[in-house]
């Protein structure tokens, strides 16, 4: 019996080819199964929303004064004794006459007043109603919006904490607006 060598080499050859490209067509497609499976839960987090405040929420109160507070420092954001340490010093807040449905920014403000060295500020007396408050601090590009309803007569021993600290993906942290009255 004959042995050639030659065939068995061919053979090897195109053995050692198809290998290659079964191994090309195999990455090729988990490729694109990866590609598919990415847009497809691309598409789905599109329509989850973050966090989403309640409309209509009104922190009531029966002055404005107290103190603008947060932090947007990467590590020690998440403590809230941190966030609520830093002051905002020369923040600006103002204050617009609440409506529903309306364009906000087409609002004139109401009353417009900046924070002190120490992040202090005194809206003074306030006719009782319902009111937008925008807080703005440009050193730091913080910013927040809440709603508000002052009622009753003043109380001088009440005072505000509002943090403007950025909120975290899972909702928690800043956007926090804090009455005490001592």
């Amino acid at each position: 019996m004959v042995f050639n060598r030659s065939n068995s080499s061919e053979q090897a050859q195109t053995v050692s080819v198809v290998r290659y490209i079964r191994a090309d067509e195999m990455n090729r497609r988990m490729m694109s199964a990866t590609a598919v499976i990415a847009f497809i839960l691309t598409l789905g987090v599109s329509r989850i929303l973050a966090c989403s405040w309640a409309i209509g929420y009104f922190h009531q109160v029966t002055s404005l004064r107290g103190a603008v507070v947060g932090s947007k420092f990467l590590v020690l954001h998440s403590f809230r004794w941190f966030r609520q340490s830093v002051e905002r010093p020369q923040a600006k807040l103002i204050l617009y006459d609440y409506c529903w449905p309306c364009d906000v920014w087409s609002l004139a403000p109401a009353r417009t007043v900046l924070t002190d060295n120490h992040g202090k500020f005194d809206f003074g007396i306030l006719k009782p109603s319902h009111y937008y408050l925008r807080i703005d601090d440009e050193k730091s590009s913080l910013s927040d919006w809440f709603e508000v309803e002052v009622k009753g007569p003043p109380n001088p021993k009440e005072s505000e904490t509002i943090d403007i600290s950025p909120v975290s993906p899972d909702c928690t942290g800043g956007h926090e607006f804090t009455v005490r009255a001592n």
